[in-house]
């Protein structure tokens, strides 16, 4: 019985569905936190690809006003906000992302412009 078991177990490993990731943020342009000029565009980047439909972002300013200028952009693993020009202040980028796993994250990325 022993013997079985040791042969079993390894077949039902292999068997065994993928364990799927999570569409997590793992870079961004700019980064949490950052003090920079006003920037052209917003870059965020996710650890898998994500489903477009069912992804994107929002950009606001510290009154929670929608800044996000044009439509935002998912392709693959990226997000993209073209804003225009932002005014010095604070800013927060408001994300939600799905996989191929269909698990929804959300998140938030702060970041300041300087004059």
């Amino acid at each position: 019985m022993k013997s079985l078991s040791l042969c079993v177990l390894p077949l039902l490993a292999l068997l065994a569905p993928p364990a799927f990731a999570h569409a997590r943020l793992v870079k961004s342009l700019p980064s949490e936190g950052a003090h920079v000029k006003s920037p052209a565009r917003i870059v965020l980047t996710f650890g898998e690809a994500l489903e477009p439909a069912f992804s994107g972002a929002l950009l606001m300013d510290k009154d929670g006003r929608n800044l996000s200028g044009e439509p935002v952009k998912v392709s693959g693993r990226v997000v993209t906000l073209k804003p225009g020009h932002l005014e010095p202040g604070d800013y927060v980028v408001s994300w939600h992302s799905v996989g191929h796993d269909g698990h929804r994250l959300e998140g938030h990325l702060h970041f300041h412009v300087r004059p």
